[in-house]
């Protein structure tokens, strides 16, 4: 395609001659066979090339090179199978040729050009370096072949060599567009080669391998929502640059209508995780963490993604259980050239880095997530959950668990760090197609610190409350990241094969202390809990896309993709251990938060009453996901066609959960703790092997049975999606989805008494989606969407267990009736389309549920009033809003500073009802998780001389319902409004090689505060993070 921009006669116009000493080319070599392909001017890669019988696909960029002898050679092109034309020419010893090859209604015309090995033959490399931005010509930007060979592109962004024929790397470095590098860029010879390229303030630093005679459009998201056919939004590789994503949590948090809870999940316009599927490449995955459904997204380093796509309306092909959306994560091609990245970073907690803090004690292998065996269970402990006598007395209490795991130590807390190496290249190139790789490793080792106040309440009639706890509570946890991943890749002619194989594991060393009043009685108590938690993702993918012609398919032109992809996401918890001191009791109320009015801990002794405790527990699911997808062109008109897309989705997968739970207990006269044991603090001091030899203490076994389980999930869907289009008027796609679901779960049997608890969630349905896009203009759009889908619960929702969430350290109870969720939806878009960079969007959505599924947390009343959360169906509910999105580039007239502005914003309305114990309506309220309005908003400034870049991004979420209280007469738990702000800075340091960025993460440490009737439930503030790092590129 030409540009839109012709060089001025009298403008600067950069003609040099390279004749003369001090270019750098890599010159032809005698018997070497160069074709260039191109149709209409722009390169063509679907094109075969045989040469003497030896068959080669032409490269993405139009190239390809054979080795030939001397003598004459017959050359046979093919395009999809079918002949295309074929040629015929003649070398000696010392020449080598170059074949252009035009394609002119499906014939291959080709010319040939013989050269001496040392014959100079110069070509014209010219060409326009294009804003993306705006859509003009760069001016003043730096185009160099060598340190000799520079010019600088004129008004129109034009610039201009004479060089002679053979292979270049060209340099192009602009003070906004920043430094970018055009890799194996080969000349013809008596050839005006033009290089048009399409730039953009966020690009990745290296095009590799851009092709001549033609144009260069990068892929930006912009464009990818425009052409999708359902409401996407998206981010590209290049943001995660930008912003300084390590992960895909952290991109997401940018998307209209979208916040990350905990730092891990997605919540869509409101709705929680849950809400929410996660699929890699198009497949279903198990996630690693039981008190989720959907995987966490930090688990996936950002080194081995391309793009994410956040599908809001659903399509036939998209699994049914996506009311909040549908995030497919897409992994990063092999590369087709050498190419590598080390990125490392060092961070700074505010208020935990370089402090001291009372820490459960690690060794050895530990510092990369792996667990020592001294945390492993004994096969003695196993057999004590198995007897019927499950008490052990003297030696036998004693090395029943590694007494010694007990101990604690002061730490320093390091500085965060984080190490990330990948590299990729070709393997081979064979006569149909060519292997590639791109391996990526990442560890990095965190630190995050909680303090924060924390109360609950009770009941004392009239709608009034009073407060019951008062406690501080202080959450230390490192969290350590050990992650790497392999792609394999083959791209021939008509196929493309993938292979994608990955190990994330995250460890958490958890650390936490409460202190305070506590329980029914007001006792001050102070409470430690330390957990290891080790979660792993393996996973292998293999994926396959594949043409099919009109003569090969049934006279039907058919794309073809399947992928097969086994994994497995485990949690091993190995002793967790939890035990609390307890001082005076009957502490008064004062109707004010001071816990600490009178420290008590100095005389707090070993609580009689609730015995320490150590547990066990592991969980494993394994999963197998395939799918198969078609999309088949019915009709082809001139003015319009008509396709369909049809496929199939399975997968199985087998859950194993297994938890052993042990007391120490005393064993003394009623049960007291002897005078010698008071006032001491340090539990290693007190479980001693003596105490045990002693019979001061026993251990014993109290393993619930519940939270020891098996489940199954069996899953098939069957699709159709029909698309009829008018080009540049209208599209339609009507799609039926068939999904047959069911998960069945049971318990291990109580050996006392030979009962056990079953769960049973099974449902075949079938789903309907509608999607029409109108193309009002060529720049404006208008979606509509309407489809049904269904909210399942998971495992963990409906075993009976009780476990903790890793995340938040709260405690969660299964519940094993509770049934799913059916939601009929509806959006409607608009979108203009300034530029493939800018844009401006406006949606309505509404969501309709029946039996909603909803968080709900009471507290159960005891020695510490625990408080414990579960899911459970609500009545009928909607939700309905409004999301606004923009994306603008400003341009300055003294082209200094480069701008951009982009941000979003979504006004959203919920209601729910209310049933009581009949199941009739009492009352309505707004749903839970539901914040009234979410915003984002990012500003991107560039130094366009020094290539600096600043990045501001600020995150907006508005009041929502924490929490449903299953108690009438206690109030719900609110979030209270947060707002967070995060800056970035990027200093280039050495041309395309090397890049510093600093970062400042909640740069206002903002609050985070819960509340009940206008009292504070949980009030803390996270803390700033900093983090500075540097990028090589190699």
């Amino acid at each position: 395609m030409k540009s839109k921009f012709a060089p001025s006669l009298f403008g600067a116009i950069s003609f040099v001659s390279v004749l003369t000493a001090g270019l750098s080319v890599m010159q032809v070599n005698a018997g070497e066979t160069v074709f260039y392909v191109t149709e209409d001017g722009n390169p063509v890669s679907d094109l075969a090339i045989t040469v003497d019988g030896n068959k080669k696909l032409v490269r993405s960029n139009g190239f390809i090179s054979f080795d030939v002898k001397a003598g004459t050679h017959q050359v046979e092109f093919s395009q999809l199978g079918e002949w295309a034309g074929d040629a015929e020419f003649t070398t000696t010893d010392n020449q080598n040729a170059e074949i252009q090859v035009e394609l002119v209604g499906g014939e291959a015309l080709a010319e040939v050009n013989v050269f001496a090995e040392d014959e100079i033959a110069a070509g014209t490399l010219s060409g326009y370096l294009i804003s993306e931005e705006t859509g003009s010509g760069i001016v003043g930007a730096t185009v160099s072949l060598s340190k000799e060979l520079t010019v600088l592109t004129n008004q129109q962004g034009y610039f201009e060599f004479e060089v002679p024929r053979g292979s270049y790397e060209v340099m192009i470095d602009h003070k906004e567009y920043g430094q970018k590098k055009i890799r194996n860029l080969r000349v013809l010879a008596n050839v005006a080669t033009e290089v048009n390229v399409d730039l953009s303030m966020s690009g990745d630093g290296v095009i590799e391998e851009v092709v001549a005679i033609g144009t260069y459009v990068a892929d930006t998201v912009t464009a990818q929502e425009r052409d999708s056919s359902a409401v996407l939004d998206a981010i590209g590789n290049e943001q995660f640059s930008r912003f300084g994503d390590s992960n895909a949590a952290s991109a997401l948090k940018r998307v209209s209508g979208v916040t990350i809870a905990d730092g891990k999940y997605a919540v869509v316009r409101g709705l929680n995780e849950r809400y929410t599927t996660v699929t890699f490449n198009g497949a279903n995955l198990p996630s690693p963490d039981p008190s989720r459904r959907v995987v966490p997204l930090d688990i996936f380093p950002s080194g081995l993604i391309s793009g994410i796509n956040v599908q809001k309306s659903a399509t036939a092909d998209r699994f049914s259980d996506s009311a909040g959306a549908n995030i497919d994560i897409l992994s990063k091609e092999a590369p087709d050239a050498f190419s590598g990245k080390l990125k490392a970073s060092i961070g700074f907690v505010d208020g935990l880095t370089g402090t001291s803090r009372d820490l459960q004690t690690t060794s050895g292998t530990e510092i990369l997530g792996f667990g020592s065996d001294d945390r492993a269970l004994s096969s003695q402990a196993k057999s004590l959950s198995n007897a019927d006598n499950k008490v052990a007395t003297g030696s036998d209490a004693a090395n029943l668990v590694d007494l010694s795991q007990l101990e604690t130590e002061k730490q320093n807390i390091r500085p965060d760090m984080s190490l990330e190496l990948s590299i990729g290249d070709m393997i081979a190139e064979t006569d149909s197609g060519f292997f590639t790789y791109k391996w990526t490793g990442k560890y990095s080792n965190e630190w995050n610190l909680e303090e924060s106040d924390r109360a609950t309440y009770e009941a004392v009639g009239n709608g009034d409350i009073q407060e019951a706890d008062e406690y501080i509570y202080e959450r230390v946890t490192n969290d350590i990241t050990l992650a790497t991943g392999l792609s394999l890749s083959y791209q021939g002619e008509d196929t493309n094969l993938y292979s994608n194989s990955m190990m994330l594991r995250q460890t958490q060393n958890d650390n936490v202390l409460t202190k305070g009043i506590r329980g029914e009685n007001r006792d001050f108590i102070i409470e430690k809990d330390y957990s290891w938690r080790e979660r792993e993702f393996l996973m292998q993918q293999f994926v396959g896309e594949h043409y099919f012609s009109m003569e090969s398919f049934f006279g039907l032109e058919t794309d073809l993709d399947w992928a097969l992809t086994v994994s497995q996401a485990s949690l091993d918890s190995p002793d967790s251990r939890s035990y609390e001191f307890v001082g005076p009791s009957g502490i008064a109320t004062d109707e004010t938060f001071n816990p600490l009015a009178v420290d008590y801990t100095s005389v707090s002794d070993l609580s009689e009453e609730n015995d320490p405790t150590r547990e066990f527990s592991e969980l494993t699911d394994d999963s197998t996901d395939f799918y198969l997808k078609g999309n088949t062109l019915l009709v082809s008109a001139d003015d319009y066609e008509i396709r369909t897309k049809f496929g199939l989705s399975t997968f199985s997968r087998k859950r194993v959960a297994d938890n052993y739970t042990y007391q120490y207990e005393l064993a003394t006269a009623n049960d007291e703790l002897p005078t010698a044991l008071n006032d001491i603090q340090i539990i290693s001091d007190i479980l001693t092997e003596d105490a045990f030899l002693n019979g001061i203490y026993n251990a014993k076994s109290n393993t619930n049975y519940e939270n020891s389980y098996e489940g199954t999930w069996d899953y098939t869907a069957f699709f159709i999606q029909p698309k009829f289009e008018i080009y540049d008027l209208i599209s339609a796609e009507v799609g039926l989805r068939l999904e047959d679901s069911d998960m069945s779960l049971e318990t291990k049997e109580n050996p006392s008494t030979g009962s056990n608890v079953t769960a049973d969630v099974t449902d075949n349905d079938a789903y309907t989606s509608l999607n029409v896009t109108y193309h009002m203009l060529e720049d404006v759009q208008a979606r509509f969407a309407y489809y049904n889908s269904i909210n399942r619960p998971d495992f963990r929702e409906v075993a009976p267990a009780q476990f903790t969430d890793p995340v938040s350290g709260d405690l969660y109870q299964g519940n094993p009736v509770l049934e799913s969720s059916t939601i009929d939806n509806l959006d409607v878009r608009f979108e203009y389309y300034m530029s493939d960079n800018e844009s401006i969007t406006a949606a309505v959505f509404r969501k309709d549920f029946t039996d909603i599924i909803e968080r709900t947390v009471s507290i159960v009343s005891g020695s510490s009033n625990s408080t414990i959360y579960r899911y459970d169906n609500g009545g009928d509910a909607f939700a309905q809003g409004i999301e606004l999105s923009f994306a603008k580039d400003i341009s300055f007239d003294n082209d200094f500073v480069g701008l951009k502005v982009s941000g979003n914003t979504s006004f959203i309305d919920s209601e729910v009802e209310e049933l009581n114990a009949s199941g009739n309506v009492s009352a309505t309220r707004q749903m839970q998780g539901q914040p009234d309005m979410l915003a984002n908003l990012q500003l991107e400034a560039d130094e366009l001389e020094s290539g600096r870049e600043y990045t501001l991004v600020l995150n907006y979420t508005g009041e929502s319902l924490d929490s449903v209280s299953a108690s009438e007469a206690l109030p719900d738990f609110m979030k209270a409004s947060r707002t967070v702000l995060d800056v970035s800075f990027k200093q280039p340091i050495i041309y395309d090689e090397l890049e510093v960025k600093a970062t400042i993460k909640n740069i206002t440490n903002s609050e985070v505060l819960i509340e009940q009737g206008g009292r504070m439930i949980k009030k803390y503030k996270p803390g700033s993070e900093f983090k500075l790092g540097f990028t090589y590129n190699f």
